[in-house]
This record gives structure tokens, sequence and C-alpha cells, in this order.
């Protein structure tokens, strides 16, 4: 018989604002029904072996809208029968994706209009090796690439999970170009992988909570092939929100929004977003990350209605730009 989790959540928390807030959820093993707003995601157990979930947030009998939603306890239903040892994994890798644990009081007295809509946990992956490296095939490629390249890393590595450490360094690196496409990225995820592996990189020593932002981002820029952007990404992903990750999109919707005229070196803006979003302090990376997503719900609707097949690729620097 399957397994039913159930997880206690947060008086503010809802599942569909904690899924449908940042772009990893439009990448496999993710998946987000808008019909039945659920979240299907596949996960492993203690034991490495895969297993298949749904989550979901029940309405309570005699309450509407997203008041019948918020506070209420997270379901997880499971594809198989779960051992009692593994209900913890799957709760834990849970609480981590949906940051269920994530104490949203200094940012909601900063943002009311943030707090209004529930708006400051943007999701993540089962681990930091997962939000790694789709931090490295988000970088200097188009949006529908990266969908792309996570669900051939899904498919053809991790067979039908998001892929391991171990599985991808037995991959290699040279199969990672040719199966995956994912191109001179294979290097920094495989070196990566085997960092892990050898424990010259210690993903725990990242995730403590006596880790200051600027250690870890200076850890982060020590990664093989992680620049600045990626640094901040990582350092977002795990909960530090004061630095920003600064491309060519941040130079479009600030240009746009503000109605700046880009000018030919966009990096001579870097201080003028920084003391916009700065306002914010020490959450300066949720402030712009909530007026960038606001701009994509004005454009493609709201999140938790986005359709995973069509609108996961409609993010294309032509249909941003567009009037």
């Amino acid at each position: 018989m399957p397994t039913r989790l159930t997880l206690p959540v947060p008086r503010d928390f809802e599942l569909f604002s904690a899924v449908c807030s940042y772009g990893h959820f439009l990448l496999a093993p993710s998946r987000w029904d808008k019909d039945k707003q659920q979240l299907h995601r596949v996960l492993r157990d203690g034991d490495g072996r895969i297993v298949r979930c749904r989550f979901t947030q029940p309405r309570t009998a005699g309450r509407r809208g997203r008041a019948a939603l918020r506070g209420y306890p997270l379901a997880i239903h499971c594809d198989r029968t779960l051992a009692r040892q593994h209900h913890d994994t799957i709760k834990q890798q849970a609480v981590r994706m949906l940051r269920i644990d994530a104490d949203l009081r200094g940012w909601y007295k900063l943002h009311p209009q943030a707090k209004r809509r529930g708006f400051g946990r943007l999701f993540r992956g089962e681990n930091l090796f997962e939000d790694i490296v789709k931090t490295i095939t988000s970088c200097n490629v188009t949006w529908p690439n990266t969908v792309n390249m996570n669900a051939q890393l899904v498919e053809h590595v991790g067979h039908g999970g998001f892929p391991t450490p171990e599985q991808v360094a037995d991959f290699g690196e040279q199969r990672l170009k040719s199966v995956c496409r994912v191109g001179y990225r294979a290097g920094r995820i495989v070196q990566l992988a085997r960092n892990i592996l050898d424990g010259s990189v210690d993903l725990a020593w990242f995730e403590h909570p006596d880790r200051t932002s600027g250690e870890v981002y200076d850890a982060a820029l020590k990664l093989h092939g992680i620049g600045p952007y990626a640094a901040a990404n990582i350092l977002m992903l795990l909960g530090h929100y004061d630095r920003l990750a600064i491309d060519t999109e941040t130079y479009r919707h600030y240009c746009k929004t503000h109605g700046v005229r880009r000018p030919k070196d966009p990096t001579k803006l870097h201080q003028r977003i920084e003391k916009h979003y700065g306002r914010y302090a020490p959450y300066a990376f949720l402030a712009y990350w909530f007026e960038l997503w606001q701009g994509y719900e004005a454009r493609f609707g709201p999140s938790h209605a986005w359709d995973h097949e069509q609108d996961a690729k409609q993010f294309t620097a032509a249909a941003l730009n567009s009037p």
C-alpha cells in the first residue's frame, strides 16, 4: 500500500506559493499540476531508491480562497510503501525544497505586499548538489535549453530522479556532453560531483546555519567554474538574500520596469541596481525577485496556472523584450 505522510507547516505556508515562486519548479524532476494544484516530484529514500511523490495541501470544509490553504498540513503521497526509517528522509527533502522552516518575519515586516501574497519561499532542490547543477545549467544559455538539459540529466543519468554525484561521476564528461547536451558545463558538473565524492567539497559546510553570507559566497567562488552570478544564486538558494545575482535578465527587468536607458556597458548599472534593492537589506534578492516575478505574472498570468509543458519554454529574450 502506498505511504501517505503528513507534514505540519507554518500558518503562513501555502503550497502553490512555495512551489510556483522560482524557475526551478519548471525543471525536471518537478512537475506542477495546474489543474489540481499539486506538485509531482521524484525523490529518493534513505537507500537512494526512487520515490514518486505527490504533494497536496487540502482545503478545509466551509472555507474558500487562499485563507483555506494557508497553514494546513501538507500531505505527501508516495507511490509505494516506505519503511518507517525512510519517512524522515522524504520529509526532510520536502522541508528543504519548500523552505517550510524559513522564518520570513523580517522580510514580511519590510515588504507588506509580499506578506499579503505569501511570497518569500523560493522553490529549490532536494539537496545542494541539485541546486548547484541547476545553477550551472542556467548560465550563459536560454531558458528553454536549461529546461532541456535538466530533462536529459534526469532521464539519462538519474533514471527518473535528479542525478546523484555518484551517477554523474560514473556517467562521465563526454557522455554528459553528447547525451545531455550540456556543452562545456559537463566538465564543471562532473568535477563538482567528483569533489563531493572525494571529500574536497563538503556540501554540509555550506548549509551549516553558522556560516555567514560572505563565507559562503567566497567558498562558492572557489568551486570549479562558478563565477559571481552563480555564486550569488547559490547563496540565495541557501537562504542568504543580501547579495543580488545580476545577469542580463536583471538588466532587462530593471531598465524596462524603472524606465532606465540601458547603457552599452550594462555593468555600469550595478551600483544603481544594488542601491535600489538594497533598501530591503538583508533581503535584497527577495525584493528583486518579487518585482521580477510580478512582471512575469503580468505577462504570462499567475504562475500557479502556468502549463508545465508550454509555459516552461516561453521565457525567451524575444518574448520578454516584446512590448
